[in-house]
Parts: structure tokens; C-alpha cells; sequence
């Protein structure tokens, strides 16, 4: 219950000094120290509700907790990612043990900036514009799970794919390169992502049955693919 909360968080507060009480103006727990005003938001768990209730409270009080019971997923990913919009928003979090009645407070009610982020997750951000960069025909639809993506690896093993049924199902390594103009063949190749290659020999690789059915599963990419190939040959030429 979240009454059962009010206790322990209450008693952490007045161990530094804060005039604390419950129910003003909906505030579950308020206090003042000396010119600073607190809030804080109980909740059995954090929920999207929990976080706009204490937003709200940001507009009329100087800091904002939410206290919860101590979750057994604290630090999985996806309730870090919960604690990474608290910080965003400059809302605190404080969590209680059930068990021993023990009150932490896990973030800090300070706003961290974007930039730091950003700065952090900067392979992160290059990989993402290289990635949507590298994709040729960009027709994957948004919201859907459990569905073959058209990455830019793909599209490349898919020329590669092209390439080695055009020079009759089996080739080098050297002709598959040359004729599917993808710079990465070999190792397309030799890892074999997809189990659409056969290696038959050193150098040599030809199509597998799954390779096949891939032809005829991404006919519609590959014709775009080669389509563009050729488009971008002519501009060469």
C-alpha cells in the first residue's frame, strides 16, 4: 500500500532537518526546510502516471520525489531507461525495502542535460546515421516486430546473392565481387549471416537452397537494388 510508504520516507526527512506532513493540497508527503519546499509522490510502482503526477508538483514545489517500493528489476535495462527520463525532467526517486523498511534515494532531482547524453551515446549516434545512410531501398514499415528487416547488410548480401546466380550458381570470390560491386563479398561470404552460401573450396562459393528461397522471399529489394546499380553506372559513365 502506498500509505505504508509515508512512514519510512517521512522519517528520512526529518533526520536532516525538514517540517514534513501528508495530504497538503494532494501532495502526499510536503515539507519545508528553512526556504526549500518538497514533494514527494508515493507510488506502489513507477508508472507513466507516477511521473506526470510529480511533474505537475515541479510547478509549485522546489523539489520532486517519487518513492516507491524497491523494485527487484532496479537495475534492468528497462527501468534504467525510466530513471534516464526522471533525470531528463529533474525528478527524484527514492525507493523503500519491504522488508526492512530501508529508504534510498537512487536519483537525484537534478535535471541532466541532453548534451551529456549525446556525448556518451556518440558511436551509438554515428552507427544509427550510418546505418540509414547505407540503406538503398528504405522500405521498412515502423511498428512491427517479428518481421525480416532490409538493413544495408542485407541489401549488400542480396547483390552478393544476385551476383553469384548470374555467374551460374557457384563462382570465385574475385568474379562475385566484381559483378555484385559490393565492397565487403568476402566476408559476406565467409560468415554466411543468412546460410545462403555454400562454401565449396577456398575462394569458391555457390547458392544454397535457402539462398534461392531468398531470391524469390526479396524479389521485389533486389529488383530496386539493381535498378539504382544502374542508375548510378550510367552516371558514371
Amino acid at each position: 500500500m502506498e500509505k505504508d510508504l509515508f512512514g519510512p520516507i517521512k522519517e528520512y526527512f526529518k533526520q536532516y532537518g525538514y517540517v514534513c506532513d501528508g495530504e497538503v493540497e494532494d501532495i502526499d508527503l510536503y515539507m519545508e526546510k528553512e526556504d526549500k519546499s518538497v514533494a514527494v509522490e508515493l507510488k506502489v510502482r513507477l508508472d507513466f502516471k507516477a511521473v506526470i503526477q510529480a511533474a505537475l508538483r515541479q510547478k509549485i514545489t522546489d523539489i520532486v520525489f517519487i518513492g516507491i517500493y524497491r523494485p527487484k528489476d532496479l537495475f534492468s535495462r528497462s527501468f534504467q531507461n525510466k530513471i534516464y527520463l526522471l533525470k531528463r525532467l529533474g525528478i527524484g526517486l527514492m525507493v523503500v525495502s519491504k522488508r526492512t523498511g530501508t529508504v534510498e534515494i537512487v536519483s537525484e532531482p537534478e535535471v541532466s542535460e541532453l548534451s551529456m547524453y549525446q556525448q556518451r551515446n556518440g558511436k551509438k549516434k554515428e552507427s544509427l546515421e550510418k546505418e540509414f545512410r547505407r540503406r538503398k531501398v528504405k522500405s521498412n514499415t515502423g511498428g512491427v516486430h517479428r518481421t525480416k528487416l532490409i538493413t544495408g547488410y542485407r541489401e549488400d548480401a542480396l547483390l552478393v546473392l544476385d551476383a553469384l546466380m548470374e555467374l551460374g550458381g557457384k563462382a570465385p570470390t574475385k568474379q562475385i565481387r566484381e559483378l555484385s560491386r559490393v565492397e565487403k563479398t568476402t566476408s559476406i561470404l565467409y560468415d554466411n549471416y543468412y546460410g545462403w552460401f555454400e562454401h565449396e573450396k577456398k575462394g569458391v562459393y555457390s547458392v544454397r537452397e535457402a539462398g534461392l528461397h531468398a531470391l524469390e522471399e526479396f524479389e521485389e529489394t533486389l529488383a530496386i537494388l539493381k535498378k539504382q546499380n544502374k542508375n548510378n553506372e550510367r552516371k558514371l559513365e
